[in-house]
């Protein structure tokens, strides 16, 4: 290890220089200058100041101490380069306009930190690309609170390698052109807030190169270095509009105007299947014939149901009016044993009528049926075995049924991008995703490759179906970390899985499951997360990059080849190419390990996942700290920076555990954000949900729709703060489409201007205006 590590992770040992001790130090300086500004570099310290040409001073980059002499010192008038030996780097830099580049090279192992950097007025705030984005107010407790009190990446903790440093008349964009092996702390003394930036070079990388992109932009817009950072992509070729993933995937510009909605209750059975007065008659006929001596259907049910499920039974045998959780359980159970080879006894049945259709089902042999087939034909032989106590078959479902998508669509829900939470129910009922493709909808099921578990724990609590591969797998895919260990997986069960080590596996799970149910939309968990690394596993070791790139070609391949439409989890740049649609962006984790929110004695207790027909921690109203209403919803600190980047290359939603109805306290900023930055609500629906929800969610979707079909794949061109308390904002699409959102109690008029209180207004649709939205109206 190089000595140069030992300097950068000393910090608070002085290894940063203050200013007074960089004023004082006699060292040879490099001096740069364009029209916009000029800049003086400390070759041996790596402190940068400019000067620009309105004559304000800003600090690039703080001294730091202890980086050893400067060698092979050039400079010509745009650049400079030089070497520091002891550390084992060279550096170069370059001015050109109102861009300076700054690179890092090295030839070995360690790390290196700049800038260095510290926040004192003129700066009065960061542009900040977290999540969607945020403005952070330097004297705002809170935030700075939250920037010291978790460590950053260029990956995960901002999903776009860049930030800003705002002036109010001004800004820097420091872009990071390398967004692999950083970490950003920060260090609050209580008077000055202090960034290091620190990047690693590896011993897994091959080559150790990183630099920086700083640009001075003299306006005022807080969104001009998301700007900055779109200019960046698309000069580097790395910017990949809709336009073009039109090309490969026509399906997705079923996204325009589309809801995003996670279905609930996919068990074939559900308990809305027996009408509410049949269920104890049920059960009851159920008892007496299991009880009996005699075959009977009842007899073979008690035979395949578990002893548990069988109390529940004879439970709803008793009660007069059945609550929904033991129902459903029973549900649940009686789903189970239809999905079952062997359900049909011929003894049991003899003597009772069988419909035409369960005869042509089984004319090839009951084992050969394909599932869908096969629960086909059990159910109608449940059904005429207890006439008159079910639903016809077609109507069976909770969330994830025919049902449900005709209520949704003769609502006047016209588009929606539908996603369950696995394909173990949807492929017992094909016909679902179907009936949604043949209604325009786009339907999908979740999938993730993150973790692996091992084989031994499938189907037991301990484990879940997207963690389950093969002992071969298991032994030899972990991520491994550079001292052996395997790292561990989603909630320390398992290890994570190498996404190289896994691709045979990705491709066979997923043309298996595409050739069971026809699916328009796979949503692949993490790999937009941000969460890569370096593996040193000597069967598939690899870089950063290497593990973000195999992530990247296997969305990509899922989509090319299957012509479906892709999402991910998260929002992270890297993946931008490959996705149709990133969740967790306009809303990410909140609270990850607040006990409060765990609490069930807590009113911020967000719910368990449990009931499986509609997990609480989805569908029930919480409410939100205000800690985190402050960071996350508050619209005086967020910042569209995503959209700004990326909205006309794909679409970016909440995260499914943030969706647009969970937290009753704001529930009105997030719809207005939705609508001003055009980004889907998200959905939770089962029936219950629906019937609830029904009215709230078409009146959304009337105004957001016709909207998003307007501008839903145009860039986002600007963003402005229209009321100096920040509380009126104004977003513009291609130049021409306005929406104005009110987040204030109080009505706004600025010269034609007239925007009610907590609503959103909309100018500029070529089909006429709407009127103003008012979420809670």
């Amino acid at each position: 290890m190089r000595s140069g590590l030992a300097i950068v992770l000393a910090l608070g040992a002085g290894t940063i220089a203050s200013p007074n001790i960089l004023a004082s130090q006699e060292q040879p300086s490099v001096r740069l200058q364009s029209d916009a500004w000029s800049v003086v570099v400390q070759p041996a310290s790596l402190a940068m100041e400019a000067s620009t040409a309105a004559g304000r001073s800003l600090t690039l980059s703080r001294a730091q101490q202890g980086l050893g002499p400067v060698s092979d010192l050039q400079q010509d008038a745009e650049s400079a380069s030089w070497r520091l030996p002891e550390q084992h780097l060279s550096v170069s830099m370059r001015l050109s306009g109102s861009e300076v580049a700054v690179g890092f090279g090295s030839t070995a192992e360690g790390s290196i930190v700049w800038p260095a950097l510290e926040f004192a007025p003129p700066i009065s705030a960061l542009i900040w690309p977290f999540a969607e984005g945020r403005f952070v107010p330097l004297d705002d407790p809170a935030w700075r609170q939250f920037l010291t009190g978790r460590e950053w990446n260029t990956l995960e903790g901002l999903c776009m390698p860049f930030w800003g440093i705002y002036y109010g008349d001004s800004s820097l964009t420091y872009i990071a052109t390398n967004r692999y092996n950083n970490q950003l702390r920060f260090e609050d003394s209580g008077e000055r807030l202090r960034m290091r930036f620190e990047h690693a070079f590896p011993a897994s990388r091959p080559e150790w190169t990183h630099g920086f992109v700083i640009r001075l932009s003299q306006n005022a817009s807080p969104v001009e270095p998301a700007r900055q950072f779109r200019a960046w992509l698309k000069a580097s070729s790395s910017f990949v509009p809709m336009r073009h993933k039109l090309q490969t995937v026509p399906k997705a510009e079923r996204l325009l105007g589309a809801p995003h909605v996670y279905l609930w209750g996919d068990t074939l059975l559900s308990r809305h299947d027996i009408p509410r007065i049949q269920w104890r008659p049920f059960c009851q006929a159920l008892v007496r014939q299991g009880e009996g001596e005699k075959p009977s259907v009842g007899k073979r049910i008690r035979s395949l149901m578990p002893a548990s499920a069988w109390k529940q039974v004879e439970e709803i045998a008793t009660l007069d009016w059945p609550y929904d959780q033991i129902k459903m359980e029973v549900a649940s159970a009686l789903s189970a044993i239809l999905a079952r080879p062997d359900f049909y006894d011929a003894t049991a049945w003899r003597g009772i009528p069988l419909p035409h259709e369960t005869h042509r089902l089984a004319g090839d042999g009951r084992d050969r049926l394909p599932l869908p087939d096969r629960c086909r034909l059990n159910a109608l032989l449940l059904r005429a075995a207890f006439p008159d106590t079910f639903l016809p078959f077609d109507e069976w479902g909770d969330g994830v049924s025919t049902k449900m998508l005709r209520m949704v669509k003769e609502a006047g829900l016209e588009r929606a991008r539908l996603c369950v939470g696995g394909w173990e129910g949807i492929e017992k009922r094909p016909e679902v995703a179907e009936m949604a493709d043949a209604m325009g909808y786009l339907f999908g099921t979740y999938d993730s490759f993150h973790s692996i578990h091992d084989p031994k724990l499938a189907g037991t609590d301990a484990s879940w179906a997207t963690a389950q591969f093969d002992e071969a797998l298991y032994d030899n895919g972990p991520i491994v970390r550079r001292d052996g260990r395997k790292r561990s997986g989603f909630k320390v069960r398992g290890y994570l899985l190498s996404p190289q080590a896994a691709r045979p596996y990705v491709e066979q799970r997923v043309k298996a499951n595409m050739s069971k149910v026809p699916y328009s939309y796979y949503f692949v968990d993490c790999d937009a997360y941000g969460q890569v690394f370096d593996d040193y596993s000597p069967l598939h070791a690899c870089t950063q990059a290497q593990d973000a790139a195999a992530r990247v070609d296997r969305l990509r391949w899922i989509g090319d080849t299957f012509g479906v439409v892709v999402g991910s989890e998260g929002g992270s740049a890297y993946a931008a190419p490959a996705v149709h649609v990133s969740e967790g962006v306009l809303t990410p984790v909140i609270g990850w390990g607040d006990p409060d929110m765990k609490d069930r004695k807590s009113e911020f207790h967000v719910g368990r996942y449990y009931p499986p027909d509609g997990p609480k921690v989805f569908v029930k109203p919480t409410l939100l700290k205000d800690q985190y209403v402050h960071l996350h919803y508050d619209p005086r600190f967020r910042l569209p920076l995503y959209e700004i980047v990326f909205h006309d290359s794909h679409v970016s939603t909440h995260h499914w555990s943030a969706g647009s109805l969970k937290f009753t306290n704001i529930r009105t900023a997030a719809a207005l954000t939705e609508m001003l930055y055009q980004c889907p609500p998200l959905y939770h629906l089962n029936l219950d949900e629906w019937r609830k929800h029904r009215a709230y969610i078409l009146k959304q979707y009337a105004f957001w729709s016709p909207i998003h079909r307007a501008v839903g794949f145009e860039p986002m061109t600007d963003f402005v703060w229209l009321s100096a308390d920040r509380l009126v904002q104004k977003t513009v699409f291609n130049g021409r489409v306005e929406l104005i959102a009110n987040f204030s109690d109080h009505e706004f008029t600025a010269g034609d201007y007239r925007v009610p209180a907590r609503s959103v207004i909309v100018r500029g649709l070529a089909d006429g205006s709407l009127a103003p939205f008012r979420p809670e109206s």
